[in-house]
């Protein structure tokens, strides 16, 4: 008798699936319209029809409000100027920011419960790193030059450099210089340990959300790396963590020559838990895979562009060395780049981070002003790279146009919109334009126009066929490829 009973274990599991999954496409999500199979089991193929055509899916569902079976179940999606103009009026009870955000993530798992349920950092990063850029640019210059002279040989004969290595430990050691400061942001272990936690976090991700909610924490201990990595980076910067603890203990926040960097700006917040060794490490880590990745990606669009379009390399030649020469190296020159911040612009708008934006959890039933009701407990996700190729956006949306920006800059009235971190409802690479978009896009913008600056002024630099490096994409994942090549020479006069 006993032994009967284990053997309807794995028949109740599968009879519980099956109910599961009729109620979720039958009742649940029944008036949500479906993109690609919509049967009880022709959905399946649809998981491997979104990893390789996502982007003709997402044209197919422009404008609407509707659902596709993926590998993680069923995600919802919507697009359009006046979807996007819904959410942004929605209340965090009603569409979650943070809550899509840990949820997508996985971010108790992968990133750490301090990250997932108290992230104070974020205010940080919006307040005292914004405000300090124009004093802390002088040193990320001097990283910027730095680092790309060890990554990038100033050779008179053209180098071959996998671009995405390179730009990745670039922008690791000027992003640490902020964080970390020397010598630290040269230690090589440490800054591997960063690079290879932002790969780990993606890739758990991922995997944590394919599986019931009731094994991801079991799963979690096996897979996840946060206390590995918190271990491994703490023998490294432990020591001085503490020191600077220690210091603001005995001779408070204000005594000659206290840092000024993230660290000291995350401690003149922190409160009990928050000013421990561990919370520090793991918000140290949690910075890094919040800045190499998507920077990288960036950096690397670009110069890609700029590869393959070198017409355009010498009226931003002629922008940078006009400005640096009558204003120097300074945050305030960056600003004065128009061009540049065009060509930035312009390059996320053809490719970005991902074809879709940042997501909101739906956390009560909500309705939208075409009458479209969603359900709670699902990810909403919004379409950016339809909204970016849009022509009731754009002229000629297809057409790489690296001026398009600062031409339109340059019209009477114009002048303070349509930068790279302006937020518009037709630019959505830092998230929908409200108060939850990319706190750190102000510190990324100047990081990447004096990476840009620097190279274009620095270096002579091409493809090695000629022809624009073929990206990789996969369902909403989407990067350059990062396999690829650019030949690098000291630039020629």
């Amino acid at each position: 008798m006993e032994v009967t009973s284990w053997r309807t274990i794995p028949l109740g599991v599968i009879a519980v699936y099956v109910v599961h999954r009729y109620f979720t496409i039958y009742h649940t999500l029944k008036n949500i319209p479906t993109v690609g199979p919509s049967g009880f089991f022709t959905t399946y193929s649809g998981i491997f029809d979104f990893f390789k055509n996502a982007n003709s899916i997402f044209e197919e569902g422009y404008r609407k409000v509707f659902k596709i079976y993926t590998v993680t179940g069923w995600r919802l999606y919507a697009s359009g100027r006046a979807r996007l103009a819904d959410a942004k009026k929605a209340a965090d009870d009603e569409l979650s920011f943070i809550d899509a955000a840990n949820e997508g993530l996985q971010a108790e798992f992968t990133l750490g419960p301090e990250i997932a349920w108290d992230p104070y950092h974020v205010a940080t990063v919006r307040g005292p790193l914004t405000r300090n850029l124009t004093t802390i640019y002088p040193e990320m210059r001097e990283e910027t030059v730095a680092s790309a002279t060890d990554h990038i040989p100033l050779s008179e004969d053209w180098v071959e450099v996998p671009a995405m290595e390179g730009l990745m430990k670039m922008v690791s050691r000027i992003s640490n210089r902020m964080i970390v400061g020397l010598p630290l942001c040269h230690n090589q272990e440490y800054l591997d340990i960063n690079v290879k936690y932002t790969m780990q976090v993606i890739t758990n991700a991922l995997l944590l959300r394919m599986l019931p909610h009731s094994l991801r924490p079991f799963v979690a201990k096996v897979v996840c790396s946060t206390h590995y990595s918190y271990r491994r980076i703490k023998k490294i910067i432990g020591p001085m963590l503490q020191e600077r603890l220690d210091n603001d203990e005995q001779f408070g926040k204000s005594y000659a020559g206290r840092p000024n960097d993230f660290i000291s700006w995350l401690l003149d917040t922190a409160q009990g838990s928050q000013r421990t060794i561990r919370d520090l490490c793991v918000r140290i880590l949690a910075l890094n895979f919040a800045a190499l990745h998507t920077t990288t990606m960036t950096v690397t669009h670009a110069l890609f562009d700029l590869a393959t379009n070198p017409q355009y390399i010498d009226p931003l030649r002629e922008e940078v060395e006009a400005i640096t020469k009558e204003h120097g190296w300074s945050k305030a020159s960056l600003q004065k780049m128009k061009k540049l911040d065009s060509f930035m612009r312009e390059s996320t708008r053809m490719w970005g981070l991902s074809p879709v934006s940042s997501g909101r959890l739906v956390m009560k039933e909500f309705t939208f002003s075409n009458g479209q009701v969603v359900p709670p407990g699902y990810i909403l996700n919004f379409i950016a790279r339809s909204i970016h190729r849009d022509e009731a956006n754009f002229e000629n949306p297809l057409e790489f146009r690296p001026f398009r920006f600062s031409d339109m800059r340059d019209e009477e009235g114009q002048g303070v919109f349509h930068s790279f971190v302006t937020l518009e409802p037709d630019f959505v690479l830092f998230g929908i334009p409200n108060r939850h978009a990319c706190p750190g896009r102000f510190f990324a913008a100047v990081e990447i126009k004096g990476i840009l600056a620097h190279l274009i002024t620095t270096y002579d630099f091409k493809t090695e066929d000629g022809q624009r490096p073929k990206n990789i994409e996969f369902g909403e994942g989407f990067s350059p490829n990062p396999k690829a090549k650019l030949l690098f020479r000291k630039r020629r006069l």
